[in-house]
């Protein structure tokens, strides 16, 4: 079996609950981070009125009777689940891929690669359906016995997202001959590696028309983190920024250098939920959002999804 670690070079509040304790709006004010120190932070101020809903799974339901629909309409950023996985078995599932060879410093072996990835990557490998379809059968493959002995942690999030979702099935998604997607991808990120701008949409971005995913209506996306960098930056430890900004004809010419211009004449408001190992959280992925850049040696690692439904499609299908 080939190398799993795949390396990518170009890897670019809720009324009735409490507020998210690192919600973080445009333009200025006060930080409060996980231990609940206040910091200043300039070209911030705190979310009013687009907050994360952090929540147990019943709570949300209670608040949201859709709440997929809910994150589409842009109603809120995220619902956070927090300690949803055991982070003493993220901790252990880390060693484990180091003694695997499944994770290194790219920088120590000189690759110059900006992430490291265990799992199939959907965006790298499209273009090529053969070599996709290859490497997911692999990955598959490796996740079989990867996680023996702890939580399957592919399984819980498919699990937080079944009761996100009454009345579909979430599935792993798959073509018409049967072949199946990567379920999920591992993806660690290193010192000064992030992304900018961007959105995600198989439909509307990447129009990868000739792929079952790009039927479904929205897309969305799971994190569950891993590991966290180990020094605290003005961009918290690394998580993304959410921005109430959702793909429309024309907006990539917004994006990159140009876009906190944008988001300063728009008044586009932008939240920042940090997470602690076993922690979860869905998005909206056609909404804009950024990673700030690593600090440090320890890398973030995070068990990331994509998935995409429609209001009148029975599946919802997950794929990395």
């Amino acid at each position: 079996m080939r190398r799993h670690g795949l390396i990518l070079a170009d890897a670019a509040s809720t009324s009735g609950h409490k507020p998210a304790r690192t919600a973080l709006c445009d333009y200025w004010g006060w930080h409060i981070d996980a231990a609940g120190s206040p910091t200043y932070l300039y070209g911030m101020t705190t979310a009013t009125t687009w907050t994360p809903c952090e929540a147990s799974s019943d709570e949300i339901l209670a608040r949201y009777p859709e709440p997929l629909m809910a994150l589409a309409r842009g109603e809120l950023p995220a619902f956070v689940l927090r300690q949803h996985y055991d982070p003493d078995h993220c901790k252990g599932l880390m060693q484990r891929f180091y003694e695997r060879g499944l994770l290194y410093d790219p920088h120590e072996t000189g690759t110059g690669a900006s992430r490291v990835d265990i799992g199939t990557s959907f965006g790298r490998l499209r273009s090529d359906r053969e070599a996709f379809h290859a490497h997911s059968a692999e990955t598959l493959e490796l996740f079989e016995t990867l996680f023996d002995g702890y939580d399957d942690p592919v399984r819980s999030m498919y699990d937080a997202l079944q009761r996100l979702a009454p009345g579909k099935e979430v599935k792993t998604a798959r073509e018409p001959d049967g072949r199946l997607y990567g379920p999920a991808i591992f993806r660690v990120y290193h010192r000064e590696i992030g992304h900018g701008p961007h959105y995600d949409s198989v439909a509307k971005r990447s129009k990868s028309f000739e792929y079952q995913v790009s039927r479904f209506t929205h897309q969305f996306a799971g994190i569950l983190c891993f590991q966290n960098q180990s020094v605290t930056g003005e961009g918290g430890r690394g998580e993304p920024y959410l921005y109430n900004c959702p793909y429309r004809p024309g907006l990539e010419e917004h994006l990159g250098a140009k876009f906190p211009a944008y988001v300063e004449r728009n008044n586009i408001e932008r939240v920042q939920v940090q997470l602690a190992p076993g922690d979860l959280y869905f998005f909206f992925t056609e909404n804009v959002h950024e990673v700030p850049s690593i600090i440090g040696d320890q890398p973030r690692a995070v068990l990331a999804i994509f998935f995409a439904m429609s209001p009148d499609d029975d599946e919802i299908y997950v794929w990395a």
